[in-house]
């Protein structure tokens, strides 16, 4: 079966072409990034707040169309660009620290910052995992994005008992 990260890149695919200019909103180990860089695009963008993660990451992935910003994803609205695909998997970066997560008000403030970079028919997923905090995060950022107009949303989720799901986003 896939994954729910699987899902999300799926979601994305039929945007992402040689043109298009993507972001990583929680970098992490690269894997996102490396699945928009497989595709082809021009341009990734990846943020990351843990020194050590960035580091190790930008050595791996050595590509001259990944633009990295060691600092948190509330920044996001430093690129001066239109968006095709944006990703964020909220939570702590596998393999790392747990205790060391992604927060509520700031991912809220970075997916708001995120949308408005999006263009027209661009989209975003959101991989939201159940622990504590990620239980706070996903609800403020959904009671958000329902107070929306003007996007097409899906949700996809396991049925297993605490389990990630994944919310996409499409720009109309």
């Amino acid at each position: 079966m896939k994954s729910i990260v699987d899902y999300s890149h799926e979601f994305l695919l039929p945007v992402l072409h040689k043109g298009a200019v993507c972001v990583d909103g929680t970098l992490g180990n690269g894997h996102d990034t490396k699945f928009f860089l497989e595709q082809g695009v021009r341009k990734v963008h990846g943020y990351e707040i843990q020194e050590d993660v960035f580091n190790k990451t930008v050595e791996q992935l050595s590509s001259k169309r990944f633009i990295g910003h060691c600092k948190s994803h509330e920044f996001i609205d430093e690129i001066e660009e239109i968006v095709d695909a944006i990703i964020f998997n909220f939570g702590y970066c596998p393999g790392k620290e747990e205790s060391i997560t992604t927060k509520g008000n700031t991912s809220l403030l970075a997916v708001q910052k995120a949308f408005s970079l999006l263009k027209k028919k661009g989209r975003m997923a959101l991989v939201f995992y159940p622990h504590e905090e990620g239980k706070i995060e996903a609800k403020i950022i959904m009671e958000w994005l329902f107070t929306l107009s003007g996007i097409d949303m899906i949700k996809i989720e396991m049925l297993q008992k605490d389990c990630p799901y994944f919310v996409g986003i499409e720009k109309k």
